[in-house]
């Protein structure tokens, strides 16, 4: 079976590790933009030129998705795609979800797979040209991966029969996730945060809880890792540190905090759509205090302490709970542990996916 995992400037290794597992069965390779997320994949990889590569400037998406109706193209896709027995791209909108229905039109590809992660019904269709790529997405694509119930629902809601849609979570290497087998003698307690230093993912939330209660718990640290236009605004403060990380080293820097964050806020058009950090916490035996946006209700259940979105007494009130209870810490962390291991491994995850796959190719 010839398949294309085609993320563009998304691609990245967090999610593709779940494809990686199936190239011992499948001819299965990755094409992204010149310039992904990351690259640091187990997969073969085409890039191409796309939109999304251009420098940054003032308003370039908006600038993009008006002259492109969305600037995640990927130039001379078809070409590189023609033959596939499957296309597996990404939600409904996607200037290179657009061209894989075309080449699927044409006779150049036999099916298209479209993983969504998108849970609000009917977003994403301001700009000019947007309703017509995901009505004809929605017609169009054989079957979709939603990620969690609620981006099933939302496909539901627009339109897309059940039957069409499978739920397969993101799962991870949980043998590289895992805690540390070695106990902490250390009296500082760290709290990590692993986040795009945005406003929605709720970091100055954090920030101004953890000075909050630092002015009565002397010995706690704060540590953001990621990169964003917020990163300036969350440096220069006393015991907080601002850094990034490459994937690789990810394990680490989980196993030496005692508490993971991420305090996500809701807005119009966005709420947290899974929240693949709150897996790699799980996964690492990390008691975990977050919000209540968007899906993170169904990916964490009832192992974790959740606060209000863009309330940072909230997360101050849940967070001196955990740092003044060890043993609630433990109880949370074994709990985030199993869960881990029941609904995230990835190789079940990748069964999931192939089973899509076989199914698809009988029709």
């Amino acid at each position: 079976m010839k398949i294309f995992i085609v993320r563009g400037g998304f691609l990245n290794p967090f999610e593709l590790q779940n494809y990686a597992l199936l190239k011992k069965k499948h001819d299965i390779q990755a094409v992204s933009s010149k310039y992904p997320i990351s690259d640091k994949i187990d997969l073969p990889l085409t890039k191409l030129w796309s939109p999304t590569d251009i420098p940054n400037i003032p308003f370039k998406y908006p600038i993009l998705n008006r002259l492109f109706t969305d600037a995640h193209q990927l130039f001379g896709l078809e070409k590189v795609v023609r033959g596939a027995d499957i296309v597996h791209v990404a939600e409904t909108y996607y200037g290179y979800t657009h061209q894989a229905i075309m080449a699927k039109r044409r006779g150049l590809v036999k099916k298209v797979v479209s993983t969504v992660w998108e849970i609000i019904p009917r977003n994403n269709e301001g700009i000019r040209g947007r309703k017509q790529f995901k009505k004809l997405a929605r017609e169009s694509i054989d079957h979709f991966i939603a990620v969690t119930e609620l981006a099933k629902s939302a496909l539901i809601k627009e339109g897309v029969l059940p039957k069409k849609i499978s739920v397969i979570r993101v799962g991870l290497d949980l043998t590289k996730f895992k805690p540390s087998l070695v106990k902490s003698t250390k009296r500082d307690l760290h709290l990590l945060c692993v986040a795009r230093l945005v406003p929605e993912k709720g970091v100055e939330d954090l920030l101004s809880a953890f000075i909050e209660l630092s002015k009565n718990i002397k010995n706690v640290h704060l540590t953001f890792v990621g990169d964003g236009p917020l990163k300036a605004d969350l440096s220069g403060y006393k015991n907080v540190h601002v850094k990034q990380v490459s994937y690789g080293k990810m394990a680490n820097e989980y196993r030496r905090a005692d508490i993971f964050c991420l305090p996500s806020r809701r807005t119009s058009t966005w709420e947290e759509q899974y929240g693949m950090v709150l897996i790699e916490a799980m996964a690492c035996g990390l008691p975990i205090v977050t919000t209540t946006s968007g899906a993170i209700q169904e990916v964490c259940d009832n192992v974790v302490l959740y606060a209000k979105p863009s309330d940072p007494h909230s997360l101050k009130i849940n967070l001196e709970k955990l740092l003044g209870d060890k043993k609630l810490r433990e109880k949370l962390s074994h709990l985030a542990r199993q869960r881990a291991l029941q609904n995230f491994n990835q190789l079940q995850i990748a069964k999931k996916i192939n089973v899509v796959y076989q199914n698809l190719l009988r029709l």
